[in-house]
């Protein structure tokens, strides 16, 4: 599968009254932000990786959850929702054109979860860092996807704005229409809630960034599954510029020789078939 070319939609285009409410409530919600004629083939791949209630509740998982780690078993959640904007909204709120992708995760919430979270933020495992009251670049933000819809009974993510201290009874429940995003940082005080519905399930495809140079942050690396089958797929996939998001040196770079270049189409097939690298020893 060649990388997702995204075609900016108007109502895709993040405001400037958006990214100040961002930055003043500490999250943004952006409803429908995937067109409807996008959302059928990430719905359908989504349910390659998690399945629905109808096909899990004769043998529940344990605490009516799931979590699934990077890479999953569909390549296009694997791609992750790179879209230009998400990016460029990511650079701008981390003050540098140098961001990395901190991998989430895939999420299933089944009727019976109880989340018993009396709320928290994600630093504390996402960062060796505390956090920073002055500096948000050394937090990292967040994209919270839901390609279907999410209900008051299907356990809703509760974000408590800044203004609002660590209230959870003021808390705002992402309950939203397919194809919403919603953004929040490491610092967002938040919570999980129970699933108080009979049928249904809410899914999560999540992923983050960062800035490229703080190595001392992050939820999940891959430098560690350099030889996982669905990686090789993704890298192979990508654009060279989509793969500096995944601490890939940039196609410029004198790592890049005839040898290495040979030797990175073995290990991912298609590697350089846009011809974006050139060897740097001619």
């Amino acid at each position: 599968m060649p990388s997702v070319s995204y075609v900016t939609h108007p109502h895709q285009r993040i405001t400037e009254a958006q990214f100040q409410q961002l930055l003043e409530e500490n999250f943004l919600i952006l409803p429908r932000f995937i067109p409807d004629d996008e959302l059928p083939a990430l719905q359908a791949a989504q349910r390659n990786a998690l399945k629905p209630w109808d096909e899990v509740k004769a043998n529940p998982p344990p605490h009516r959850a799931l979590i699934i780690p990077y890479p999953y078993t569909d390549l296009r959640m694997s791609q992750l929702y790179l879209h230009p904007e998400l990016i460029k909204l990511g650079r701008r709120f981390l003050k540098t054109p140098d961001v990395h992708a901190r991998v989430g995760c895939l999420l299933a919430r089944y009727p019976g979860f109880v989340c018993n979270d009396p709320g928290h933020i994600d630093n504390g495992n996402n960062s060796l860092l505390p956090m920073s009251t002055s500096h948000r670049e050394f937090g990292q933000l967040g994209f919270w996807i839901h390609l279907e819809e999410v209900k008051a009974e299907t356990a809703p993510l509760r974000l408590v704005r800044t203004r609002d201290g660590k209230d959870l009874s003021k808390a705002v429940p992402l309950v939203c229409p397919p194809g919403t995003v919603c953004i929040f940082n490491n610092y967002t005080f938040h919570a999980a809630s129970d699933f108080t519905g009979t049928t249904g399930q809410r899914f999560t495809w999540g992923w983050g960034l960062g800035r490229a140079d703080h190595s001392f942050e992050g939820f999940v690396h891959y430098t560690n599954i350099g030889t996982d089958p669905m990686w090789k797929a993704v890298v192979a996939s990508f654009t060279a510029d989509e793969r500096t998001l995944f601490r890939f040196p940039p196609p410029n770079h004198y790592y890049y020789t005839r040898q290495t270049l040979a030797a990175l189409e073995a290990w991912y097939p298609g590697w350089n078939a846009r011809g974006e690298y050139l060897p740097s020893d001619g």
